[in-house]
């Protein structure tokens, strides 16, 4: 799991587009350059820590989400019911690992 500039841009102007507010008025609403914001969404930039997080606050969605694509994991599924953050956190590293080593198996190695 990591910043990924490209599809951190990509979904912010997903979500503005989905609100129907134009760049510049986003823009003026978090207090930011229209052009700063335009460098974030055409992914040539990434936002700054706290860019990002007035961002999650004026869409309402988490950081994980806007920086990593993860949406809530407590919504993932009846999986991870009643499980708290920090063992949530644990399969999430597990299911990093075990994607990571996935292609000993795509090369025949197991």
């Amino acid at each position: 799991m990591y910043y990924n500039v490209k599809e951190s841009g990509a979904r912010i102007r997903l979500l503005r587009e989905k609100a129907g507010i134009s760049r510049h008025a986003l823009a003026e609403g978090i207090g930011i350059s229209a052009d700063a914001l335009r460098k974030i969404e055409r992914r040539t930039n990434g936002g700054r820590i706290d860019t990002l997080v007035l961002l999650a606050e004026y869409f309402q969605v988490s950081l994980d989400y806007l920086v990593c694509g993860i949406r809530d994991r407590k919504e993932n599924g009846s999986i991870f019911a009643g499980l708290k953050e920090n063992e949530i956190m644990f399969l999430f590293k597990m299911a990093e690992s075990i994607k990571e080593n996935m292609v000993y198996l795509k090369n025949g190695l197991f």
